[in-house]
């Protein structure tokens, strides 16, 4: 019996060695994960961020980007020299989650955020940038490398970075604090500051912290004085809207006019009136080979005319706590 069974282990063993030493025509089809954006507990400090916004895979393989933050993102590949526009013009279309990508066409998801994930496939090599079309400095970049080339890291070193590019956004590991921020925006006596931010960059593309929060965002004044909002922070698009919140954030209200310098102003006389700056954001930076950004302020103005209590919000980021009011005293 003895011998029977040490004869069994030889064979198999020896079986097991013939399978190990065949080669290995073709690789299984692998599926990687990473994460669209994060944001701390009380969502007031938004990654705008692919973590990790680099990644080796083969062809054939799939991403899945799953959103860990309560402010939209997209998942968007556009083909080479396509215009980045503003959201939400893009891709003709949003594409369903499984969607394949090889350079050819663009896709891109609808706005995603926390819980929900989206997948797309990769059948052929190549260097692809991804980017988010709500935030363009938002960036990173897939490499597709051939089914039998050697990858430089696995889905664990992804992981860990990711978790490491998290920290560095939500924490400023750079040592700048919010009041030094602050400290770089010169405003009037009744001013408040729309978002905070910085932007950061490595290898795959651009990240950046943002600060979904009016700075001093409750202020008191006298009837007949103007609050002055100025855009802080470069990675996220605000509003200020006082009332009834327009279906397309994009334009201002019809009660805004423009002052010499470029500025939009309004005037508000009593607590339960609107209006709506329209998205208001830092100017874009410019690039080599093509025209130059526009001269732009991104100053909202408010002149109060009736005393009260006037609410208002950024009616992209109010989810996230982003609101303020003016007391408007006699």
């Amino acid at each position: 019996m003895q011998i029977k069974k040490v004869a069994f282990v030889a064979v198999a063993l020896s079986l097991l060695s013939a399978g190990l030493a065949f080669p290995q025509t073709a690789q299984a089809q692998e599926i990687w994960r990473a994460t669209v954006g994060a944001q701390s507990k009380d969502m007031g400090k938004q990654a705008i961020a692919f973590l990790p916004n680099e990644m080796w895979i083969h062809e054939g393989d799939s991403i899945i980007w799953a959103s860990a933050s309560a402010d939209i993102h997209t998942v968007s590949f556009l083909i080479a020299g396509q215009k980045v526009n503003p959201f939400p013009v893009g891709c003709p279309g949003y594409s369903g989650s499984g969607s394949s990508f090889d350079g050819s066409q663009c896709v891109t998801t609808p706005p995603i955020v926390k819980g929900q994930e989206f997948t797309f496939k990769f059948p052929q090599g190549g260097n692809f940038k991804l980017i988010c079309l709500v935030h363009p400095m938002m960036t990173g970049v897939i490499h597709v490398l051939g089914k039998d080339a050697t990858l430089p890291h696995n889905q664990h070193f992804y992981d860990e970075q990711a978790e490491s590019q998290k920290r560095h956004l939500l924490d400023d590991t750079d040592g700048h604090s919010m009041g030094d921020m602050m400290s770089a925006h010169i405003l009037p006596a009744k001013g408040v500051t729309v978002g905070m931010g910085e932007v950061t960059s490595n290898a795959g593309g651009f990240q950046s912290l943002a600060i979904d929060r009016f700075v001093h965002g409750t202020i008191e004044i006298r009837v007949g004085e103007t609050v002055e909002w100025t855009v802080g922070g470069p990675a996220d698009p605000h509003t200020v809207t006082f009332g009834v919140e327009p279906a397309d954030p994009r334009p201002p209200s019809s009660n805004v006019t423009f002052d010499a310098d470029g500025g939009r102003h309004a005037t508000l006389y009593a607590p339960g009136d609107s209006v709506h700056s329209g998205i208001i954001g830092t100017v874009p930076e410019n690039q080599i080979g093509v025209p130059q950004s526009p001269a732009t302020i991104p100053v909202f103005r408010v002149t109060f005319k009736g005393p009260g209590t006037y609410n208002y919000k950024c009616a992209l980021h109010d989810n996230l706590g982003m609101v303020g009011n003016v007391i408007v005293q006699p």
